[in-house]
């Protein structure tokens, strides 16, 4: 005979095979069916896709059928079938809820929904019909569209879209439609409803809710003007003065060299060649053509701005190529031998516009707007950008632009001018005539415009 096996203690059930004694209920059970009389019924309802809040009171409203529906043999005919209940509620700010009873499907209409209660010390279950009702939630927005298309539906704009409906192409309808989708209607008050109140078109739920949002994200932001001064503020140029009411007030000499480098710069040489009629030699022809007219004058802080303009020109020229597009400045001892001036503002003009070593195009721009501006000092706020455009090696555009970026307006020369430089109306259309004048005009920030869908 086979022996049978013992099951391992791994393979016994972990679940007691025992079970908790309670109250069973009575073995017979007595449905009574309480029959519908005059008051209301008990009522099935279903919030599909709606979280009902539990404050909210439904209203309800009872309406006669306008007739009897027909209902099968065994069924009796009551007011369930021969009046209709509807359940409104306007507590909700924003919410308007209407509970209606939805036959659904064809098989749906047929069926019978009841509401029992068990007494287990009796054994008796009372069973009572109830309607099957569905609650449903809507923005008062969507009313106030309605209404709003309904007053316009008049003039002849809505009377041309209407046509338009009718009798237009397939394309015009589907721009009147995309037109309707996409259009913000003004707000308007709402009708009362029952149990509600009049709300003014400011408490508009969406509209309240855009604004709310747009306040919150936009507090921080800053204005226009407060944009275009921190862009200014950034840019490459020397710092000008907004409160100046002439053109001298607006760069000041000490401003552009500064104070220290002011006393630093000696112009006795080119004092004593002038008066001795001695050519002095540089290498900007903007410089050579000035020099001698400015040295026999008096003005002396003009000529300390010719001289401190003459070294920022050879500290551009001795400038070495360097990784992406920006200079290299040469060694210690080579820049001052090629500059020829006190080591003070040798190394000023390094801490001024440069980054170590190295010049980007940032600090190369600041470099050309201080240039321009030394230049407006010494032309009495009148330059002829030709001579500096040949010094820099650059084109018409590029030292135009310099100069509109501190604040020049840049024009052709005229026929005035033409004359008082002598120049060909052929020589003249490389010439062009910066002037400073009050107020300043500066580049404004551009802004790039949507694309039109």
């Amino acid at each position: 005979m086979s022996e049978k096996k013992r099951k391992r203690e791994s393979e016994k059930s972990e679940i007691p095979v025992k079970k908790v004694a309670i109250d069973t209920p009575a073995s017979l059970v007595k449905v009574l069916v309480l029959a519908e009389e005059d008051e209301w019924s008990p009522i099935i309802a279903s919030t599909p896709g709606l979280s009902l809040p539990k404050t909210i009171l439904l209203k309800p409203y009872e309406r006669r059928k306008g007739r009897t529906p027909s209902v099968p043999l065994a069924r009796e005919i009551t007011s369930l079938r021969t009046s209709e209940l509807l359940l409104q509620s306007s507590a909700h700010p924003q919410m308007d809820y209407i509970g209606k009873e939805e036959d659904g499907t064809r098989s749906e209409s047929l069926l019978q929904h009841y509401v029992g209660v068990y007494d287990p010390t009796t054994g008796e279950l009372q069973v009572m019909e109830a309607r099957k009702m569905v609650v449903r939630g809507t923005l008062r927005k969507e009313v106030e569209d309605v209404k709003d298309q309904d007053e316009t539906a008049g003039n002849n704009l809505s009377a041309r879209n209407a046509l338009s409906i009718e009798f237009g192409t397939k394309k015009s309808k589907k721009a009147f439609t995309s037109i309707t989708e996409n259009a913000i209607t003004r707000s308007k008050p709402r009708a009362t409803s029952p149990g509600g109140s009049q709300r003014s078109a400011m408490t508009d739920p969406v509209t309240a809710a855009v604004l709310d949002s747009m306040v919150v994200s936009t507090n921080g932001m800053a204005s226009r003007d407060e944009l275009q001064s921190a862009v200014d503020e950034a840019k490459p140029r020397p710092k000008a003065n907004l409160k100046a009411t002439t053109p001298s007030d607006v760069y000041p000499v000490e401003t552009l060299i500064g104070i220290d480098e002011m006393k630093a710069i000696t112009v006795r040489d080119w004092q004593d060649a002038a008066t001795a009629k001695e050519a002095v030699n540089t290498k900007s022809r903007f410089v050579s053509k000035r020099l001698q007219k400015i040295a026999s004058s008096d003005d002396v802080r003009k000529l300390k701005a010719l001289r401190y303009m003459l070294l920022l020109l050879d500290f551009f020229y001795c400038l070495k190529p360097g990784a992406k597009g920006a200079k290299k400045i040469p060694q210690k001892e080579d820049l001052k031998k090629a500059l020829g001036m006190p080591d003070s503002l040798v190394q000023g003009v390094k801490r001024r516009f440069a980054d170590e070593t190295l010049l980007n195009k940032w600090h190369l721009d600041k470099l050309m707007t201080h240039i321009a501006a030394l230049a407006l000092v010494v032309d009495n706020f009148e330059v002829d950008t030709y001579d500096l455009k040949e010094d820099l090696k650059l084109e018409n555009k590029q030292i135009q632009q310099y100069f509109k970026e501190i604040g020049c307006q840049v024009n052709a020369p005229t026929e005035a001018d033409r004359m008082k430089m002598k120049l060909s109306k052929t020589e003249a259309a490389s010439h062009k005539i910066a002037r400073l004048r009050i107020p300043l005009e500066f580049p404004k920030q551009r802004v790039i415009a949507r694309k039109r869908r």
